[in-house]
């Protein structure tokens, strides 16, 4: 039986993001919904999407900046959809963001603040009544504040506590929530990162598609949840050199 038959992304042009659409696609859903600062650079991709697998996919342009405002809160409208998959991200300069307050901001909105509104809006009170599934990427960074990576590391550490609240509201729910702590792939955003410890997208994805359904916290690949295990009980003055 197929999981799913309809899907929004937010951060749909994301290596890992395009990776799972396809896949999602192989398992039989017709219908995706991409959202993305940039539509124009995913034009080759949702081609191919049409073209090999017959499915019908809309796009809607949005820049998660611009929706930041307390004066004019942005209120997103979001259809029914049986998956939600949030894999939006930005590392940005870290070195930068201990000196600029600009680029700390939009560490953190990015990969935190502007998320809210999304989240909000597709975990209504009558949308989780009703079966349904939300998939967030979050990271591994967030499991301890590390001098190499404190900014975004806090922000996907607020991410993942927020979705952890949804994933308890809904423990009783026919609506799921899955947070994916997600280590190194190879993408743009971990180019500088270890070639030992990083995975291709495409198997991060088969790996969420052995159980579509699956609802929880959990690392990916599975063997993070040892790393960081290990580093959330490292001493201070080892930590310190991470």
């Amino acid at each position: 039986m197929k999981p799913f038959e309809s899907v929004f992304i937010l951060g749909g042009t994301s290596t890992i993001a395009r990776a799972i659409c396809v896949k999602l696609a192989e398992s039989g859903v017709k219908k995706f919904h991409l959202v993305s600062r940039d539509k124009n650079s995913n034009i080759q991709f949702v081609k191919k999407l049409r073209s090999l697998y017959r499915v019908e996919v809309t796009q809607e342009e949005h820049d998660l900046l611009s929706n930041c405002s307390l004066s004019e809160p942005f209120l997103p409208k979001v259809d029914f959809y049986d998956l939600y998959l949030l894999t939006s991200g930005y590392m940005g300069d870290s070195d930068l963001a201990k000196v600029s307050t600009l680029e700390a901001l939009k560490i953190n909105a990015i990969n935190y603040s502007s998320l809210i509104p999304w989240l909000t809006e597709i975990t209504n009170y009558q949308r989780i009544k009703l079966k349904g599934s939300l998939w967030v990427f979050t990271s591994v960074a967030c499991d301890r504040g590390r001098p190499s990576n404190y900014h975004y590391g806090a922000a996907k550490a607020a991410l993942s506590i927020f979705c952890e609240g949804l994933l308890l509201r809904c423990h009783d729910k026919p609506f799921s929530v899955r947070i994916i702590k997600a280590g190194y792939m190879d993408t743009p955003m971990a180019e500088n990162a270890p070639k030992l410890l990083r995975v291709s997208p495409k198997k991060v994805a088969e790996d969420l598609m052995h159980n579509p359904n699956k609802r929880g916290i959990e690392y990916l690949p599975w063997w993070w949840n040892l790393i960081m295990f290990f580093v959330r009980i490292l001493p201070d003055k080892y930590a310190a050199k991470l």
